[in-house]
């Protein structure tokens, strides 16, 4: 069994990543995947042009992410690939989904911020996205799942 752990630095994705590792005898290899999101919407109306330092700049935060995901789970004995993702002209959940179809995993597991309001309208919910799109089962940790540890 496979699984991809969508983490992206947050107090959840750190939730949802030690929690995965509890499946450990069901799970043979974890893929941790920090989605780089759009940096900016893309229509056919308009025509914007992106500096290259503010691509070299998201690339940075990734791998920052990436290393906190390698400490967190450096003492852990289980087959984990990290991978930073460009999710290009997609949403982070499309990207997320496309992924665990390419790596043919079993399960997709993420983190919840729980967001309210006009949070969720802006912000969107990367979680029921990912939720609406996949056909393998999705986990989601909360953030009060996570304090109950």
């Amino acid at each position: 069994m496979k699984a991809l752990i969508a983490y992206d630095g947050s107090e959840t994705a750190d939730c949802a990543l030690e929690y995965a590792l509890n499946f450990r005898k069901s799970i043979d290899k974890y893929f941790v995947i920090y989605i780089i999101p759009q940096i900016i919407g893309t229509t056919p109306t308009y025509d914007t042009y992106v500096p290259e330092s503010m691509f070299e700049d998201q690339r940075k935060k990734g791998e920052e992410i990436i290393e906190r995901a390698k400490k967190l789970v450096s003492n852990e004995s289980v087959d984990l690939e990290f991978e930073i993702v460009d999710s290009g002209t997609k949403t982070v959940a499309h990207k997320a989904v496309e992924v665990a179809e390419e790596k043919g995993v079993d399960i997709i597991i993420t983190g919840s911020r729980n967001l309210k309001g006009l949070s969720k309208i802006i912000l969107g919910s990367v979680s029921s996205e990912i939720i609406k799109l996949s056909s393998v089962p999705v986990l989601v940790c909360s953030t009060n799942a996570c304090k109950l540890k």
